[in-house]
């Protein structure tokens, strides 16, 4: 899973909700890190902030969802309202999370991103 967020705070919460998961973790402060990472690994899903440095949360989504030809993109955001999460929806979003992150919602969320999107199976080895 990709973290794409300047704030310290917003990936430890999430990072540990995702630990919970099993699930590693890489953080990015910007966009222009996140296309690096993106071109080195696959991801399975992508949290990323609304307040990106370089970019506005519509161009994010867009560019993140195109890089990872298509993974589910979750909007971690400090504003907790309606019009946010409508927002975050209308650029392309996968689903919205507010932080401080509630634990079970989260949880939840990543979850329903990890079936959308989930990892690819490893070949059996068949005696021939």
């Amino acid at each position: 899973m990709l973290i794409v967020s300047s704030d310290p705070l917003q990936c430890e919460k999430t990072d540990e909700i995702a630990r919970r998961l099993g699930l590693q973790t890489i953080h990015c402060a910007s966009l222009t890190d996140a296309r690096g990472c993106i071109e080195k690994q696959t991801f399975q899903f992508v949290l990323c902030s609304d307040d990106l440095p370089d970019c506005n949360l519509r161009t994010a989504v867009s560019v993140l969802t195109s890089s990872t030809g298509g993974a589910p993109i979750i909007v971690i955001s400090h504003l907790a309202d309606w019009d946010a999460y409508m927002r975050a929806l209308s650029a392309g979003a996968f689903d919205y999370i507010a932080c401080p992150p509630e634990p079970i919602e989260a949880e939840r969320i990543l979850r329903l991103a990890l079936a959308q999107n989930p990892p690819p199976r490893r070949a059996s080895r068949t005696a021939a």
